[in-house]
């Protein structure tokens, strides 16, 4: 199956999806073998306990949760999904069309930083869920970067300037979280908010340390996965 690059329409964990066989995640969800199925379940709880309304998926890829949590979850009233990468996002669009989510959620072709500016992200082709700003990761990892492209980056609180929302991110963004994270520090404080954020071992300390500044503390974490809420 790794072999066919013409993608299979399909229905996984109760969604459907145009999928790529030989793309890593595409594969998983085709041959049914688990990808962050316990965040979402855990997210999908907290939505529902904590009466969430809004979702924001930063490092949206192609949709799997943005997918799954539109589907599921009905008391989301709107859901932003930003996916910097050209072909990920086309593909984001295509799984929200496949299943009638383009009214509620809205699909950003921009990434999130510290400030408006086009940087150059590397991207692994043979998985559309690795695609990186950070150089130290490019130099580092074992992943095929070798694909460059230039993406357009905004700051979160110049586009959404909304108070008093009940709103969970989450931000996987292979490195370029806390830069994401900066340019949302006026949106953090005058709303209550959820985090999700990807922190590898290398980088958790500071992550953790870093959010504390925008009132931000951990209370879970699965696997790489730290789940934050505001400090009481």
């Amino acid at each position: 199956m790794r072999l066919r690059s013409k993608p299979i329409t399909a229905r996984r964990q109760g969604a459907n999806w145009e999928l790529y066989p030989n793309d890593w995640i595409d594969n998983r969800l085709l041959i049914g073998r688990p990808f962050e199925r316990t965040q979402i379940e855990f997210v999908k709880n907290l939505i529902l306990e904590r009466e969430i309304s809004h979702f924001y998926d930063c490092g949206a890829n192609i949709g799997l949760y943005s997918v799954q949590l539109g589907v599921n979850c009905d008391s989301l009233v709107a859901i932003n999904a930003f996916e910097p990468v050209e072909l990920t996002h086309s593909r984001l669009v295509k799984n929200l069309e496949l299943n009638g989510l383009l009214d509620k959620v809205t699909a950003h072709h921009y990434g999130l930083g510290a400030k408006d500016e086009t940087m150059r992200i590397a991207v692994d082709r043979t998985s559309s869920g690795t695609a990186t700003l950070d150089k130290g990761v490019q130099a580092h990892s074992k992943r095929n970067f070798e694909h460059f492209e230039d993406i357009q980056l905004k700051v979160f609180d110049t586009i959404f300037k909304d108070k008093g929302q009940r709103a969970f991110f989450k931000m996987d963004m292979e490195g370029h979280e806390l830069m994401a994270a900066s340019g949302m520090a006026k949106f953090l404080a005058n709303n209550q908010c959820t985090l999700q954020i990807e922190a590898w071992n290398r980088n958790a300390d500071k992550i953790i340390e870093s959010m504390r500044q925008y009132g931000y503390v951990p209370f879970h974490k699965i696997n790489e996965d730290l789940y934050l809420e505001k400090a009481s």
